[in-house]
């Protein structure tokens, strides 16, 4: 076709707007349009005067939709999709790497804390662990992403919906239908252009240069059979590389909506499943670890509870309880988390401080005769920090009773929860500041009695002494304590130390 048919097709199937200028520039790229259409290598794929679609490239889409129906099927599998994953990943690690994901599987982890003490077998899965992530570089996971980034767009590809494109050209066409080639007519184009677009963006991360062969073999080793024949796909591959390169889509398309500037975006998946993987591996064998920690910590706890309380009945909060906390915890919500921690606090309060500790503080304080008035002040301040602390921890408690001011604000919260998402963020944020008050008053007390076993320290040496320094009438003091003094001081001592690492550990 001449240059003169040309302007005058332009002129017959366009007439953009009465009265358009033949000089327009939008007229003259629309020309460039229909030349290069005219010229293009798949011209016969579009049929200008008429603006339609040829059967020749409803063919083609359906010798996509043919190849690749079988790879849909196959990624239809979420357990066939899940191995791919694992092995994709795998296929990137080296012998040393394997061997260390071998060792940080679940059932090897089992296997080995039958034999291997726990704080052993936690220190391996932590050498693990590291030597993984060393193993496992980010050269590596880059590489696996880039792999499974294919798997995204050949998943773009065999996902088009070529079944509804042709549905709507030939009514009677039926799905996965391939033993006979259908025939398909000539379309208008402007009935399909939202496809045509599609197909251009999903098409375009089909690189020939990309190892299609490499990824192929493994959904053959997932699948136990070949899936699609690689030599047929690259040669898909390079066609479509073809198509894009020669533009014969988006010139189809700009002429039949008469858009010369009409433009479209590739949808190029970017896939990150290496740092994921690694992520959720690390995290998994973490979860044992904190097992194993949390077993330990928990026997800690225990032992000092032991050593520390006579009594056996030790809760005496109501509402800031390990119970109550379950409430929230249960819903994926913040939960109180010092509630142990502050319970055992307000049990050590009543059960010593103030029968046992603060006596023979009273003893040491008010009779003794100190060569020292700074310590003593000290020693006194924190005693009567001690002694006033039980007042916040009250308020703290009655506040999340079912009539206290955040205990009745939670209820209300609670029962909208599961309705009203943004009641989450509400209830967070009260047991929040809940959980800093409780902190806060568990730091406090055991500054406090850190100050006071530090003096006592100081004398049971001072007691011990020929001369001493620090009080001179400790065998006046003597007189009027019901035991010796010297061994009061050791056992509250002891009772101390135990009890500040008891608070530590619930707040770890």
């Amino acid at each position: 076709m001449g240059a003169g048919m040309a302007e005058d097709l332009v002129g017959k199937v366009f007439s953009f707007f009465s009265g358009d200028d033949p000089a327009d520039d939008k007229y003259n790229m629309l020309k460039q349009v229909i030349k290069d259409l005219q010229q293009n290598k798949f011209s016969k794929y579009y049929r200008i005067k008429t603006e339609e679609i040829d059967p020749s490239f409803s063919a083609f889409l359906f010798s996509v939709y043919k190849l690749t129906y079988p790879v849909k099927v196959f990624m239809q599998d979420e357990k066939k999709m899940n191995r791919l994953r694992q092995i994709i990943i795998e296929s990137f690690m080296d012998i040393a790497a394997l061997e260390t994901v071998k060792r940080l599987d679940t059932s090897a982890i089992e296997a080995r804390a039958r034999s291997v003490a726990p704080m052993e077998l936690a220190a391996q899965i932590q050498t693990d662990i590291d030597k993984l992530v060393s193993q496992f570089d980010e050269n590596r996971r880059h590489a696996v992403d880039r792999c499974y980034s294919m798997v995204a767009a050949l998943g773009q590809l065999v996902n088009f919906n070529y079944f509804g494109l042709f549905r709507r050209i030939d009514t009677h066409f039926i799905e996965a239908s391939f033993g006979v080639e259908p025939k398909f007519p000539a379309v208008k184009a402007v009935l399909f252009v939202k496809e045509l677009g599609e197909f251009l963006s999903i098409s375009a991360p089909m690189k020939p240069e990309d190892d299609w062969k490499n990824l192929l073999n493994l959904l053959k080793i997932c699948d136990g059979q070949e899936v699609v024949n690689p030599d047929h796909f690259i040669t898909l591959i390079k066609h479509l590389r073809e198509m894009h390169t020669n533009k014969i889509l988006e010139l189809m398309i700009q002429c039949t909506i008469r858009n010369p500037v009409w433009h479209w975006k590739p949808k190029i998946p970017d896939e990150k499943i290496g740092d994921t993987w690694l992520e959720e591996k690390c995290a998994e064998a973490g979860s044992y670890i904190d097992q194993i920690n949390g077993a330990q910590k928990r026997s800690q706890i225990n032992t000092l509870i032991g050593e520390i309380f006579e009594a056996s009945d030790l809760v005496r909060l109501h509402n800031y309880t390990v119970q109550q906390g379950e409430i929230f915890r249960k819903k994926q919500l913040d939960y109180f988390i010092y509630a142990e921690g502050i319970n055992y606090l307000k049990a050590f309060l009543e059960d010593y401080l103030y029968r046992e500790i603060k006596e023979l503080c009273d003893i040491l304080l008010i009779r003794g005769q100190w060569t020292n008035n700074a310590m003593s002040k000290e020693m006194s301040e924190a005693l009567h920090q001690l002694t006033e602390i039980s007042v916040p921890i009250a308020a703290l408690d009655e506040a999340l009773a079912e009539d206290g001011a955040d205990g009745s604000r939670l209820r209300a919260a609670v029962i909208r929860v599961d309705r009203d998402k943004t009641q989450a963020r509400y209830i967070n944020s009260i047991i929040g500041n809940n959980n800093n008050d409780a902190l806060e008053l568990i730091n406090l007390a055991a500054q406090e009695f850190i100050t006071i076993g530090k003096h006592l320290k100081s004398l049971i040496e001072d007691v011990q002494k020929k001369h001493p320094e620090l009080l001179i009438n400790w065998r006046e003091l003597g007189l009027v304590s019901k035991e010796p003094i010297p061994q009061r001081m050791v056992n509250n001592y002891k009772k101390i130390n135990y009890f500040i690492q008891l608070l530590r550990l619930c707040t770890q």
